[in-house]
């Protein structure tokens, strides 16, 4: 069973357990299942990739992510749980980059790979007979690519707009040259 239980700012949280665990040795940093482990990696992945976060009001975002760094800092507010705290955790690591702290796009997060990724296969399959939609749906694909791929770089290593350009403009060529040569092939 599911209880509510106030949260920051006066915000209501599905805790459940009533009662209030011992968060004393909890490291919020830690991975929840075993990294060296194949399924212990694709859990992880699941986690923070999971489509549903996309959905999660920009208000729940700053909640997670004030959790997160009071769990840090060994500061839990009274009568938190450990499953708000993976919660949270799980909000933060999906909308929060990881090097810079900042909130990230929605369209680039990783959890938006899929039902973004969805629709636009699903509009390059539906228009495909006429050599300028395959040519304006290219673009799209690769410019979300891109801006997933620029969302979740690594922010250590800074790269310039003049050296992502050429990778971004390469993309499109090889499906149009594809198209042509499958079109005109007996």
């Amino acid at each position: 069973m599911m209880y509510p239980v106030r949260g920051t700012e006066g915000s209501t949280v599905l805790c459940v357990s009533k009662m209030e665990a011992d968060l004393s040795g909890f490291n919020i940093d830690a991975p929840r299942w075993d990294q060296r482990t194949f399924l212990g990696r694709v859990k992880h992945f699941l986690n923070i990739t999971d489509p549903r976060t996309v959905f999660v009001s920009e208000r729940e975002l700053d909640w997670a992510k004030v959790m997160v760094e009071k769990s840090r800092m060994g500061v839990v507010p009274p009568g938190t749980q450990v499953e708000q705290l993976l919660y949270a955790k799980k909000l933060y690591d999906s909308a929060f980059h990881p090097d810079t702290g900042e909130k990230m796009n929605v369209i680039g997060r990783m959890s938006f790979q899929l039902p973004g990724g969805m629709i636009i296969t699903g509009f390059m399959l539906q228009f495909y007979r006429t050599m300028p939609a395959v040519i304006f749906w290219q673009w799209v694909n690769q410019s979300f690519n891109a801006l997933v791929n620029y969302t979740n770089r690594n922010a250590a290593s800074p790269t310039s707009v003049r050296k992502r350009r050429p990778w971004w403009a390469a993309g499109c060529p090889l499906p149009l040259w594809l198209r042509l040569t499958v079109s005109i092939s007996p």
